[in-house]
């Protein structure tokens, strides 16, 4: 094989095997996502790695928000761009744990792990209250 046509063959793998990375992350769960990209630093329940664990931060949500659409798109804006004003967390828990870094998901991909954040309520859960 010459040079020129190696070439062109490495160059077709190349899209062969980004393809399947991207559809991938498109058949994702918000789960697998969470995994992913935000466990790192949040844990489910308490005690908190180095950020307010999932049920903490649902159960904030739903208490902030009777509607899983608006609290859904909420969590959406605020993981694109985190202000403490957009915060539905206790003031205390933003001075303890600072702010999250703004997230590079797609906007499907946030969205996904709104959902799946919302879903994770558990209405058992009560807050330490370590963080008021």
């Amino acid at each position: 094989m010459n040079r020129f046509n190696l070439s062109i063959f490495l160059f077709g793998l190349l899209f062969l095997k980004t393809e399947p990375l991207v559809a991938a992350t498109d058949d994702a769960t918000g789960q697998q996502l969470f995994d992913r990209h935000c466990s790192v630093c949040h844990s489910m329940q308490p005690p908190p790695k180095t950020a307010p664990p999932v049920l903490g931060i649902a159960l904030h949500y739903r208490e902030a928000f009777g509607d899983k659409t608006q609290a859904t798109e909420h969590m959406v804006k605020f993981m694109q761009k985190p202000d403490p004003a957009l915060s539905k967390l206790e003031p205390a828990a933003v001075r303890r744990f600072g702010l999250m870094p703004a997230m590079s998901m797609t906007l499907q991909e946030l969205r996904k792990v709104a959902v799946w954040l919302w879903d994770s309520y558990d209405p058992q859960f009560k807050t330490p209250g370590n963080c008021r």
